[in-house]
């Protein structure tokens, strides 16, 4: 009777074990993190500055045809930005701006791989093998802020997260770039 107990309580683990895989494939896939950083220079305050204005355009490829070259790609991104500096007290001028912007955004494809904690017990769907491999496209978005009198970077904010999928669903790009502009300016210095 024991051992009939012990195979149920094996067998019931497997299956919660599989389904907490496939839980977190889905959630990691489905509601995908953007994460996000920044640097500046020590002692940096970006309050004294109250006008902005784009700099020059990048020359370098998104490395995605759907991006590349893509004007409304461009004004999401442009109007993100604005509206965050905004928030901060930054106004758009065009003559004689006290800081310039910049931004660089990158797609590339990326593997991760996902290890079930074997010692709890917990194992994929596929075989009972405890790795599952996720491919996915990366987006990069990087935004400089820059001094152009001294032709310094002042900060630099990033983010990256998961962009499959929305590269052809142009309202969940736009809330994808608002929310990874957004979580990256709340490490602007002030």
């Amino acid at each position: 009777m024991h051992t009939s107990t012990y195979r149920h309580v094996s067998a019931a683990a497997r299956w919660s074990g599989r389904v907490v895989v496939l839980f977190t494939v889905a959630l990691l896939s489905a509601c995908a993190t953007v994460h996000v950083g920044a640097d500046f220079a020590p002692g940096v305050r970006l309050d004294q500055y109250r006008t902005f204005d784009w700099g020059g355009g990048d020359s370098l490829p998104v490395g995605d045809p759907r991006l590349d070259n893509n004007p409304f790609f461009d004004s999401r991104v442009r109007a993100a930005v604005e509206l965050e500096l905004a928030a901060r007290g930054l106004m758009r001028a065009t003559v004689s701006p006290a800081l310039l912007v910049h931004y660089h955004a990158s797609v590339r494809q990326r593997v991760d791989v996902i290890r079930a904690d074997e010692g709890r017990g917990y194992s994929s769907p596929r075989d009972g093998k405890s790795d599952m491999v996720l491919e996915y496209e990366e987006g990069t978005l990087i935004v400089d802020v820059a001094e152009p009198k001294a032709k310094a970077i002042l900060w630099r904010g990033w983010s990256q997260t998961d962009v499959g999928g929305l590269l052809e669903n142009p309202r969940e790009m736009e809330k994808r770039i608002r929310e990874s502009v957004r979580l990256m300016m709340l490490k602007f210095p002030r």
